[in-house]
């Protein structure tokens, strides 16, 4: 008969409770790419290599402290250059799918290749009455090894958008 008693037999007796861990490695492998070299590669500035600094190195961390950071100036002034320098070094690392990049305008998305953030983050199903369920298993998804938001031109995003971002998230 196999109602489980050999099982419970065999673990009853062991004076230890077994641990169970499961490595689950990315899909695809990650290639070790030279910060520095990546820096001069796409001439960034102090400024903004000092940027990329930051976040190239927080992504190398293992399980790092969640990051928060405003990369503001005028415009002109390089933003979205560090942006596309970032994808290209996620890219490079096989490491893509780590990060999403979204603007507020159509054309700013478009700008640095990414999606506007009503897109990225369901927000037009949001408030249409969609169901929230399947809007919540479509954020789930599409969200799902993502570690990084990108939001270009957040000077025009206003506070209650911000708001529905950060609920989304």
């Amino acid at each position: 008969m196999n109602d489980g008693s050999a099982f419970r037999n065999t673990f009853s007796s062991a004076n230890k409770t077994p641990k169970i861990r499961q490595d689950v490695s990315a899909s695809e492998p990650v290639v070790d790419i030279d910060i520095e070299a990546h820096v001069r590669k796409w001439t960034l500035n102090t400024e903004q290599a000092q940027a990329f600094r930051i976040i190239a190195h927080h992504s190398l961390q293992n399980r790092p402290e969640q990051l928060r950071m405003l990369l503001a100036g005028p415009g002109g002034t390089g933003k979205s250059w560090v942006i596309d320098a970032l994808r290209d070094f996620f890219t490079l690392r096989g490491q893509g799918r780590r990060l999403r990049l979204a603007a507020f305008t159509g054309v700013a998305a478009r700008n640095i290749q990414g999606m506007t953030l009503h897109s990225a983050l369901c927000l037009n199903q949001r408030s249409n009455g969609t169901s929230q369920t399947r809007t919540r298993k479509d954020l789930t998804a599409m969200w799902e090894g993502v570690d990084y938001l990108f939001i270009d031109e957040v000077s025009m995003v206003g506070c209650s958008l911000l708001l529905q971002v950060s609920q989304a998230l």
